[in-house]
């Protein structure tokens, strides 16, 4: 009897029990197109000078032979022009919060991925089923995989009314394409845009100098970008820990007030 009951609990301890999905969250891909102008002069001056002389005597008259001569040899050259080339990478600087957000859900375990190591990054950044095959998130059952889709820095200036100052707005946005990709099967769970803002205002009057806080921006886009990934993840991919906690939460906001007394059943 005492096994019976034993084995009881244990099933429904291990029924209530739910492995946690572990995810790596993978550093942003980007491509990007830089052109650059360039500018090129060269000029070059070659020289050479030749003499001779020559004597001869003989008892009976005397003679003298002399030539020389120069040759001089100029050339420039000038070209300018703009060059285009495709620059691939990894942004490392906006996976922070999104880690942070995902641990707080307490629905994942994040384990950690494997910076992307190639010397000169190409096309095979992108190839995310390849990277999963080589061995860059070791442990992870979901890679949580994101493409920069935009960048867009602004610098605007509005005049504040009824003065003469003016009000400068630096900000940042920045729109990311996520996909959630198993690693075992490679099938996509989750896919989504997100985008990530931040700003920065200050008030500027004639001759002062003002400098943006850039680490705040990008601090207020990292956290934007995370809660919205956050929240799409949450709407599409729901593994079963997900879906308890969200139905715990649920019931917490729905409780009665104090002093009431509800009869569940």
């Amino acid at each position: 009897m005492l096994r019976s009951l034993l084995a009881c609990a244990a099933l429904l301890l291990s029924a209530g029990a739910v492995a946690q999905p572990r995810i790596a969250v993978a550093d942003l891909t980007y491509k990007d197109t830089v052109r650059e102008h360039f500018s090129y002069a060269a000029g070059y001056e070659k020289s050479s000078s030749r003499a001779s002389m020559s004597t001869r005597d003989s008892d009976f008259s005397s003679s003298e032979r002399a030539s020389a001569s120069h040759r001089r040899e100029a050339g420039f050259v000038q070209a300018s022009g703009t060059v285009t080339r495709i620059e691939y990478g990894e942004l490392r600087k906006f996976t922070a919060d999104l880690k942070g957000e995902l641990i707080r859900s307490q629905a994942f375990r994040i384990v950690q991925a494997r910076p992307y190591t190639d010397a000169k990054p190409n096309e095979q950044i992108f190839d995310i089923i390849n990277r999963i095959k080589r061995g860059a998130f070791p442990g992870a059952d979901y890679v949580l995989f994101g493409t920069v889709s935009s960048v867009e820095w602004r610098n605007d200036q509005q005049p504040v009314q009824d003065t003469r100052n003016t009000m400068l707005l630096y900000s940042l946005e920045l729109g990311v394409d996520f996909s959630l990709i198993n690693t075992k099967t490679y099938q996509v769970h989750a896919a989504f845009s997100a985008v990530g803002e931040g700003s920065d205002s200050k008030i500027w009057s004639a001759g002062a100098r003002l400098t943006p806080n850039r680490a705040r921006v990008m601090q207020e886009v990292s956290r934007s970008l995370a809660e919205e990934a956050l929240q799409q993840i949450d709407a599409q991919f729901k593994p079963l820990g997900m879906e308890r906690r969200s139905d715990d939460r649920r019931a917490r906001e729905d409780a009665p007030a104090q002093g009431q007394v509800t009869v569940y059943q």
